[in-house]
């Protein structure tokens, strides 16, 4: 019978001590990037897996942490941000002995199917994405008794540290000094969702540039949500638009195709995002970068801190940037 591969041999075979090994296998929380190649190179190689339910039973953890997703499924399957932060976050896990599951939440539904999950023991800790200010299901999300963290601030006064967010504020002063640039004297902007913190930021950015003197429509970065706003924005009157999705972007511009309108010729755009999809579209989407797979990234490596019991002591903001493309 062969022998069981055991934790020692994979330190052994990585060239560090057992319990570097097990902070690897835990999610390589303090641990240089190349001891946690090493190890995962030597787990790899020596087919090593963990005994789960001893380690459960020793650590009192499940091994398994969850990405809450306060959005009706059809948004999960339809919008790329959502790939792409389940794509960032489980490759974060990748290699580790902890299993991401995920949870859907309506954001207007109650959430007694969410507190037994969070509540009873069932993870470890859990990330939040593309949370809305509904009253209540904030505060439910912040009171789990697991380590919570944000892909996004939670609300505008919270004293919570444990989010990671893009500087959303900045990206609506970008789009806003690129219109202006582009020789745009009668602006709108499409919005996301208002009762989510990322497009009122964007929506301030993008005031504090232009001033109080533009169109506006709210939109909820869906596809439809575009085209809507795209019937409601007459060129006659406006010049140059700030589409805060891609997605919403490429909706619009599609309906004011149809309708005669050219883009850019008729009407500049400017959108926010970034995504594959938009700079493979015509035109190109001149667009302001958002970087959800590093998002992701770094909520998982802060979850992983606190769950070992590291402190997180201030958010993570990070930066955005224009991406020029054809449309403006």
């Amino acid at each position: 019978m062969a022998r069981t591969i055991t934790l020692e041999d994979v330190a052994s075979t990585a060239g560090v001590s057992r319990a570097t090994a097990s902070r690897v296998v835990r999610g390589g929380v303090g641990v240089s990037t190349a001891k946690v190649q090493a190890v995962e190179a030597a787990i790899a190689a020596l087919g090593y897996r963990p005994n789960q339910a001893a380690r459960s039973l020793a650590t009192s953890r499940t091994d398994m942490v969850a990405l809450v997703i306060p959005e009706p499924d059809t948004r999960l399957f339809s919008d790329p941000f959502f790939a792409s932060v389940l794509t960032s976050v489980n490759r974060s896990f990748a290699g580790t002995s902890t299993q991401l599951v995920l949870a859907m939440a309506e954001r207007n539904s109650s959430t007694s199917k969410l507190h037994s999950f969070l509540y009873d023991g069932h993870v470890d800790g859990a990330i939040v994405a593309s949370h809305h200010q509904v009253p209540g299901q904030i505060q439910f999300l912040l009171n789990a008794p697991i380590p919570m963290v944000f892909i996004g601030k939670p609300t505008a006064e919270s004293k919570f540290t444990s989010w990671v967010d893009v500087d959303n504020v900045e990206a609506g002063r970008i789009a806003a000094r690129r219109l202006k640039e582009r020789g745009i004297n009668h602006p709108a902007i499409v919005t996301g969702p208002l009762d989510m913190l990322a497009a009122s930021d964007r929506l301030r950015g993008f005031r504090q540039v232009v001033g109080p003197d533009f169109v506006m429509v709210e939109g909820d970065f869906t596809a439809a949500s575009g085209e809507r706003a795209a019937q409601r924005i007459d060129p006659a009157y406006v010049d140059g638009v700030y589409i805060c999705s891609d997605l919403m972007a490429m909706a619009a511009i599609d309906c004011w195709r149809s309708r005669g309108i050219a883009v850019p010729d008729d009407l500049a755009v400017v959108s926010n995002d970034g995504t594959g999809e938009g700079q493979r579209f015509s035109p190109r989407l001149t667009s302001v970068s958002n970087p959800v797979q590093d998002l992701g990234t770094h909520a998982a490596r802060m979850l992983s801190a606190l769950i070992a019991k590291e402190p997180i002591n201030h958010p993570t903001l990070l930066g955005c940037n224009l991406i020029k493309g054809e449309s403006d």
